[in-house]
């Protein structure tokens, strides 16, 4: 039978031996995992023993597509990055979207698989499928853009860069890796992993894709969501500008801004973050290839960098902006372009920021500490410093590159309480005390808080919820708008629907920007993608099996390595003090109701009251073999 979408094949490469071979995946793996996170998961649970240290050799580092991202098409551009996370120690997976995914589809490898660590710096190119090493202690040093600018010398223009900075050479638990000069993986410390095996740049160059089964239907599903954007209203504000990093002032004070660590709602400086504030830094668009959404726009200020490295995500804003005081837009995105420069993870850095800070002022911390700096909430000097600092483990710096739970608790002094993680992943800058599905997901999902593990409570609410938002979402079983704010058993059906469907994005690489259920494709045109690229005769149905596949095979590899109930929490701060402004003031979390929202996702998921897989569970989605004794 022919093969589309996919090649069928692995690359492994071992660093420290400079050797590679070739695994050959049988299809059925494919149409199970869909490759990609969940491909990856099972990598590391059958190819590295429990405890391992994330930042030790016998760490895999994992970049993949699925069986259908990495073409040129509608919400496909995409791939994921995937290794045991030196934050949380748990399943570490970040997505990135942007070319450098097409070019991986072109290796000849669905995914390049990295085991144990070089001698010295090294990089990597696969030119028309051939593997070589080549000698990268001349890059080493460099920021994401000036490495980016001499492997181009070298290779030429048209091959496709992922880089580390000097936050992952140096080991920053929450460095990022950046391919294309803008695009981050940056989450979950994939950057740092990458820096502890000495690997600086993976270099892609010529070959060719898998055919897919249908390029017509393809390119008709891409022709109508393109057509399709300017009738929602959702997709409308990612693709015109100034998009959806210019949030703040529009849509995030209706359910409460996070500032200063979420210690307030009070911005003084929110309105200097209205759209005309904006518009003189406007530089266009970081297009992902075949894809009109146009989400990522790019923001410079003159002087502060390389403007080629400053597209700007949602995350950045509120992580670097209100929650660490920063007065105005123009510096926020001179940090957002140092930040990609240095390869570092923007949100987890913002929250470590904000736990110094807040300590600051609590006195638990004093300059004294942090190598004589008034790190404090809007000190923009104080501020650029400590983030060089962190970049190069200087001084105050090696502290708070560890991130915000491992440096409250060498800190000590009741600094603990401040750190905003879950799981040792900062959280992100959207505020769960009034948003009843994002506290829950935030709390239970297997990769940390992230924002976009479901569609936001916002978007669903009674007052100021998208108009579009139920057409899509019935089909999930949502029936009813719900006040964002709710908390309860009720709205934990809503939340594992809608979980599970961006789950199911993310098994197959979908841009979740792209997708159902309040953007444009619909779950049935999805299905209709999947089968054009693969052949596969498939459903609905099934996309919503890959999401829930996923989300128990990483809950499988989170019990290996010793995260369980106890790790399905958020701080303390969201359940003992309240919103202090706005809509949603006096909005807190209940504890007892909570641990009831927590405990009746369990037994939704079939997982029993631990939070582990049950077996029937595991043979239901063709887990079983993760089983002892199986």
């Amino acid at each position: 039978m022919s093969r589309y979408g996919f090649h069928g094949q692995l690359l492994h490469v071992d660093l420290g031996r400079r050797t590679s071979r070739v695994e050959d995946v049988p299809d059925l793996q494919y149409r199970i995992t869909g490759g990609a996170g969940v491909l990856a998961a099972r990598l590391l649970l059958e190819g590295t023993p429990p405890g391992i240290d994330p930042l030790g050799p016998e760490n895999l580092l994992i970049f993949a597509n699925s069986a259908v991202s990495g073409y040129p098409l509608a919400g496909l551009p995409r791939h994921v990055v995937c290794a045991k996370s030196p934050l949380t120690g748990g399943i570490g997976e970040t997505r990135v979207e942007g070319p450098w995914g097409i070019a991986l589809k072109r290796t000849g490898y669905d995914a390049l698989v990295f085991h144990g660590a070089a001698e010295r710096p090294t990089g990597l190119l696969i030119e028309d499928g051939v593997v070589t090493f080549f000698d990268a202690a001349g890059h080493w040093g460099l920021t994401t853009d000036k490495a980016t600018d001499a492997l181009e010398g070298w290779f030429g223009a048209d091959a496709e860069i992922a880089v580390i900075g000097p936050a992952g050479e140096n080991r920053v638990r929450f460095a990022s890796i950046v391919s294309g000069r803008t695009h981050q993986a940056q989450r979950m410390g994939m950057g740092a992993v990458m820096g502890a095996k000495n690997l600086k740049a993976v270099v892609l160059k010529g070959g060719a894709p898998p055919p897919v089964a249908d390029d017509a239907t393809c390119q008709r599903i891409s022709a109508e969501f393109a057509a399709a954007i300017p009738g929602n209203i959702l997709a409308s504000w990612q693709k015109e500008q100034p998009g959806f990093a210019v949030w703040v002032h529009d849509h995030g004070i209706d359910a409460a801004l996070d500032v200063n660590n979420f210690g307030t709602a009070t911005f003084g400086s929110v309105d200097n973050y209205a759209k005309p504030h904006w518009e003189p830094y406007y530089r266009g668009v970081a297009p992902c290839p075949g894809c009109a959404n146009d989400c990522m726009k790019v923001y410079h200020v003159e002087g502060r960098g390389d403007a080629r490295a400053s597209a700007m995500h949602q995350e950045v804003t509120g992580a670097m902006g209100p929650n660490i005081g920063t007065p105005d837009v123009a510096t926020l995105i001179a940090y957002n372009t140092r930040l990609i420069e240095l390869g570092m993870d923007p949100v987890s850095l913002g929250f470590t920021l904000s736990l110094a800070m807040e300590l600051m002022e609590r006195g638990i911390l004093s300059a004294g500490d942090l190598d004589g700096t008034d790190l404090r909430f809007g000190n923009v000097e104080a501020t650029r410093a400590m983030i060089e600092r962190i970049a190069t483990r200087e001084g105050a710096g090696d502290l708070l590159a560890e991130g915000a739970k491992r440096a409250s608790a060498r800190i000590g002094g009741g600094a603990e309480r401040y750190a905003m993680h879950v799981k040792g992943l900062e959280m992100v800058p959207f505020e769960p005390r009034s948003q009843g599905n994002l506290a829950t997901g935030f709390a239970v999902a297997s990769i940390g808080p992230r924002y976009d593990i479901c569609e936001h409570d916002w978007d669903y609410d009674v007052e100021v919820g998208w108009p579009h938002a139920m057409e899509l979402s019935r089909t999930l079983g949502i029936y009813e708008r719900i006040p964002m704010e709710h908390l309860g058993i009720d709205k934990v059906r809503n939340y594992k629907a809608l979980n599970t469907l961006w789950s199911a994005a993310d098994a197959l690489s979908f841009c979740v920007f792209a997708v159902a259920p309040t953007r444009v494709l619909t779950m049935a045109q999805m299905a209709d993608l999947v089968a054009a690229v693969t052949g596969w005769e498939t459903s609905s149905h099934e996309l919503m099996r890959f999401g829930e596949r996923r989300n128990h095979l990483y809950r499988v590899y989170n019990n290996r390595e010793g995260l369980g109930p106890e790790d399905d929490t958020l701080p303390d701060r969201f359940f003992d003090e309240a919103i202090s402004e706005g809509p949603k003031q006096g909005q807190r979390l209940d504890r007892a109701t909570f641990r009831r929202v927590i405990d009746t996702y369990y037994q939704m998921m079939g997982w029993d009251a631990a939070g582990v897989p049950l077996p029937a569970t595991l043979y239901d989605h063709h887990l079983e073999w993760t089983l002892e004794g199986s």
